[in-house]
């Protein structure tokens, strides 16, 4: 053995050191704990990106979903928007108002590309509002008036104070049917006076009338029907004086209403005490026969109804004898039932008109006469169809010549209350109409059976009367 390894100082005296706690716990188990929460860490982390994917295909997934149903539903109520839309645009056309009818497809909400039909809806409209043809001669318009019409001729012709005047100046529900058919085969279309004239107001207060432009279809001819004292009177429906319509009534309607399917009808008393619900007069039988036949009404017009106050109106007794016989409760139901139909009447296109208070002439008549007429008007009447713009003469009466300016103060006090339109008579059969910036006046043609049967003249190139009236005459 060598001597100077064995006196080596450094390798002799050395001797082995112990570790400390924290030097072992670094060399023994801190590599593993760190391996540990790595190993932890990334299982978190894998296992939170398969969830934070899970999620987000889930959410992608509910999205896409919301907006597929979005989507449909946005489809579908396009698709509903659009038949709707071709529908009234339908019945527009159908009543020759192409205008309103191209207006109206234009409106749809959603692109037109989608809709081809919509697009060739609005070419075929356009082509046939094109081909309408202009009419100008307002003045060769035909106003044909009627008084009401008779349910039952045989009641009406019998009857022992008013037969003989029923049967001349009145005309039955059937021979009006027959005037209908007519009119619509000889080619004539119902318009409106709103079709025809327009009522300007400028900001300096100056005041005019001016006529509209009015195009029809190539072949068609403007008409204008009027109704008068369309208040089933009581002594027409009423035969023991307590303002119910009874079985002794001459044959006439003696209410209109709505039936229950909205529609409007007439009550009518028959001969043996029955209430019935049907067409028993002009409203209902034009109602009906527009219903079948739309191109009839240009635009929806309907007729002119004009109306007194002294028995009510519309079959209803508004007037001051029925608020003392009926009592108050009464009286105001005969009130609200009147504006309801009133309302719908005005909705419908029916132009509202007054035929004076109390069916008077005013041809002969003071102002003070015809003020102290038209405050009944005021009082009973305006409270349920508001002011109205329209006047018609009763009894064949005017407060002018056809081809005279209205001058005297019975007209101021009429122009006073709001008139602007007044309906004579044409005493030839000839139509007339007489306009200024502050009226327009026009004459009807009074459909009566003597008119029919005697004044042929009058119908000529509208209808025939001899294919109107009933066997029965």
């Amino acid at each position: 053995m060598d001597e100077t390894q064995n006196n080596n100082p450094s390798t002799e005296g050395r001797r082995k050191r112990k570790l400390t706690p924290f030097e072992k716990f670094s060399q023994t188990y801190l590599p593993a704990l760190i391996g540990g929460v790595a190993l932890i860490l990334i299982l978190v982390f894998v296992v939170g990106s398969i969830l934070h994917g899970f999620r987000y295909r889930t959410l992608v997934e509910q999205l896409t979903h919301e907006a597929q149903i979005a989507a449909q539903e946005e489809k579908a109520r396009l698709d509903a928007e659009a038949q709707k839309l071709s529908d009234e645009a339908a019945q527009l056309a159908n009543q020759y108002d192409y205008k309103g009818a191209v207006k109206l497809l234009k409106s749809f909400s959603g692109d037109r590309k989608d809709y081809p039909y919509l697009n060739k809806l609005i070419d075929a409209y356009e082509q046939q509002q094109s081909t309408m043809v202009q009419w100008t001669d307002f003045g060769a318009i035909p106003n044909l008036s009627f008084e009401m019409l008779i349910a039952d001729p045989q009641r009406a012709f019998a009857d022992e104070k008013y037969g003989s005047s029923y049967k001349k100046n009145f005309i039955t529900t059937e021979e009006f049917k027959l005037v209908l058919e007519q009119l619509y085969n000889n080619g004539y279309i119902l318009i409106s006076l709103d079709h025809l004239y327009e009522f300007i107001e400028t900001d300096s207060g100056v005041s005019y009338f001016e006529e509209r432009e009015l195009y029809l279809p190539a072949g068609k001819k403007p008409l204008l029907l009027t109704q008068t004292q369309v208040n089933y009177n009581l002594y027409m429906v009423d035969s023991d004086g307590d303002m119910v319509a009874d079985a002794g009534g001459a044959g006439f309607a003696s209410k209109l209403i709505l039936d229950d399917n909205g529609n409007f009808a007439n009550e009518y008393v028959t001969a043996d005490g029955t209430l019935e619900i049907g067409a028993y007069d002009l409203i209902p039988i034009l109602e009906s026969f527009i219903a079948t036949h739309p191109d009839f009404s240009f635009r929806g017009a309907r007729a002119i109804i004009a109306m007194s106050g002294y028995n009510g109106i519309l079959g209803y007794r508004t007037h001051a004898e029925a608020l003392k016989k009926l009592g108050e409760d009464a009286y105001n139901d005969q009130v609200a039932q009147a504006k309801f139909i009133a309302a719908n009447l005005k909705e419908s296109g029916y132009e509202l008109a007054c035929y004076t208070y109390d069916n008077k002439d005013y041809t002969k008549m003071s102002t003070a006469k015809i003020e102290a007429d038209m405050s009944g008007w005021t009082a009973e009447v305006i409270p349920i169809l508001g002011q109205l713009d329209t006047f018609v003469f009763a009894k064949n009466g005017d407060l002018a010549a056809a081809d005279e300016e209205y001058t005297s103060d019975g007209y101021r006090f009429l122009e006073s209350q709001g008139f602007r339109f007044y309906l004579g008579y044409c005493k030839d059969g000839s139509p007339w109409v007489n306009i200024n910036d502050k009226y327009v006046r026009q004459g009807r043609i009074a459909v009566t059976a003597s008119n029919l049967k005697d004044k042929k003249s009058w119908f000529n190139d509208i209808l025939d009367p001899s294919a109107v009236l009933s066997v029965a005459r």
